[in-house]
């Protein structure tokens, strides 16, 4: 569950102080498929990078099933992230010098998996499935150089869900892709929804909304 309450976030700008949120709250039960639409600008990204960890608000508290982020150090909040939220954001990027496989794969590592040889075919197996599910499995011996945006933004999906996150933070996944693989990626997601998993997602189109539990306007 993700809870939020009483936070405030401002940036500088040159016009002033720009306040995005004032004594926001907001409460995201397990198994919920939340979409968030608004204008440019609105605070949407940065509403997804305060639940993440990435970004901490000027006060109040984000929980996710009890745990405050915001009172974690930098290492435990990615310690935290890498083990329980799987985060798609357009600012991510790739180990260029690897494989697609290899990127999909990392985060597994990261988390402290043991090297063994039968784990390592086992998230190989998982990466595969998950690229498969995604329709790139045939780009897992590429480089991130060789794959197209649209691609791009599948792999970063397949590697979010590689270490079976219950929670899924969604930044614009479809951006690029074409409205075959966008319902296609949408339907994942819903399917994540409805064995459990809690999916945030941010997103203008208004197909997706539709398969979203609740939609938050900001």
């Amino acid at each position: 569950m993700i809870e939020i309450e009483h936070i405030y976030k401002s940036f500088a700008s040159r016009r002033g102080k720009l306040n995005l949120f004032s004594d926001f709250n907001m409460t995201v039960k397990d198994g919920t498929f939340l979409g968030i639409q608004g204008k440019s600008g609105a605070g949407k990204s940065t509403l997804l990078s305060i639940i993440a960890g990435l970004q901490k608000p000027d006060s109040g508290s984000v929980k996710i099933d009890c745990v405050d982020i915001c009172a974690l150090s930098d290492k435990k909040s990615a310690a935290f992230r890498n083990q329980n939220i799987g985060f798609i954001s357009q600012e991510q990027s790739f180990l260029e010098n690897f494989t697609v496989l290899d990127n999909v794969r990392l985060p597994s590592y990261i988390s402290g998996s043991k090297h063994t040889r039968q784990n390592d075919e086992q998230i190989s197996a998982h990466a595969i499935k998950l690229l498969t599910d995604l329709g790139i499995e045939h780009l897992s011996s590429c480089y991130p150089r060789e794959v197209s945006g649209g691609e791009n933004h599948r792999v970063l999906i397949a590697r979010a869900l590689i270490n079976d996150p219950k929670l899924i933070l969604a930044d614009e996944p479809t951006e690029s892709v074409d409205a075959e693989r966008t319902e296609e990626i949408i339907k994942i997601f819903r399917d994540l929804a409805d064995h459990g998993k809690t999916v945030v997602l941010v997103t203008h189109d208004n197909d997706a909304l539709k398969l979203c539990d609740e939609v938050l306007k900001v």
